[in-house]
């Protein structure tokens, strides 16, 4: 698989797994289709992170549709109670969890070419991920360490994700998220090529525009 039918994939089960949250909450088959998009989005992540030409650059995208993406987030969780949901957490879309994971990985990349004490940023990444209440807490960040650690060594990169989804479904108390570690599928079978990618900037405004959509269709139906 390319990384182009990589992203594609996760654009789709990711918007499979938010129609099924707010249109058909009773149709378990959709959410658990969804629990693949995340890590795919995370393995992306951490080869964007190898292949792009300026990490700071990249970095102030995911600021930018972090804060971009907040309020339609909440209406698509929260509705009209988005106000209270926005003052209670106002870093809880995946953007924020993209973002610390990135920093997670720019730490060990600067540990490696610079100084060991860069690893701090790996560190805090991780904490603050915890402490902030992101969408999927340390969980995430830990595993897109283990994605880049083992990036030449794809199924180590799969068993961790296979470890620390059911480390996370132990930890919550629930199994919803183990059909995560279905997305160590499309993983391996990734082949490294780029492939016929969508524009730039699609996946970024896509994951705003989409849950507006959703909701928007919510309030209609």
């Amino acid at each position: 698989m390319s990384s182009a039918l990589l992203q594609l994939t996760a654009l789709m089960t990711m918007t499979i797994d938010h129609i099924g949250y707010r249109l058909f909450p009773g149709t378990e088959l959709l959410r658990m289709i969804g629990r693949l998009s995340f890590p795919l989005f995370v393995f992306m992540l951490t080869e964007g992170f190898v292949y792009t030409g300026s990490q700071k650059n990249y970095l102030k995208r995911l600021a930018l549709f972090a804060l971009l993406s907040e309020v339609p987030y909440k209406l698509f969780t929260s509705g009209p109670y988005w106000r209270e949901a926005l003052a209670r957490n106002s870093v809880s879309n995946v953007f924020y969890e993209l973002i610390l994971i990135f920093t997670a990985l720019w730490g060990i990349k600067l540990a490696k070419d610079k100084h060991w004490l860069y690893s701090a940023i790996t560190v805090l990444s991780v904490v603050l991920s915890w402490a902030a209440g992101t969408m999927y807490g340390a969980y995430g960040v830990l595993m897109g360490i283990c994605f880049y650690i083992f990036r030449e060594k794809r199924w180590a990169g799969a068993l961790c994700l296979c470890l620390l989804t059911a480390w996370y479904c132990w930890e919550r108390g629930s199994v919803f998220q183990i059909y995560a570690m279905l997305a160590a599928a499309p993983m391996l079978l990734y082949n490294g090529r780029r492939g016929r990618r969508l524009p730039r900037y699609f996946s970024y405004i896509f994951y705003p525009a989409h849950l507006l959509l959703i909701y928007g269709i919510y309030c209609l139906i």
